[in-house]
């Protein structure tokens, strides 16, 4: 076998440019997700967890619930902190498979 002087991964370079985030600051676009029931069940009991993600900074809350349905009480909660904290409101919430939280979603901003 003969041997070779560069590797495949030096030629699959990926580079990412800077300008691909148009966004100006923080909150702007904000992603939450509700988690599917884990299999084990937590110290306190809870088998869900929602997850919220700042685009722009990239900053990561993960919150444990025992119930679905808490997740809409827990975001109005998370959307007040980070009023509080910042200063400024979400622009704009993304979110997927939580159409039963719709109408709470849709009030949440």
């Amino acid at each position: 076998m003969e041997a070779r002087d560069s590797s495949v991964l030096d030629k699959k370079k990926v580079k990412f440019g800077t300008d691909t985030n148009h966004l100006h600051g923080l909150l702007e676009l904000d992603h939450v997700d509700v988690w599917v029931p884990t299999k084990n069940v937590s110290l306190r009991d809870c088998r869900y967890f929602v997850s919220a993600v700042d685009d722009y900074s990239r900053h990561c809350w993960v919150y444990l619930i025992r119930q679905r349905v808490e997740a809409v009480e827990l975001l109005v909660k998370w959307k007040n902190l980070m009023k509080t904290r910042t200063s400024k409101k979400i622009k704009e919430l993304q979110h997927d498979h939580v159409e039963e939280y719709q109408g709470s979603f849709l009030q949440f901003g």
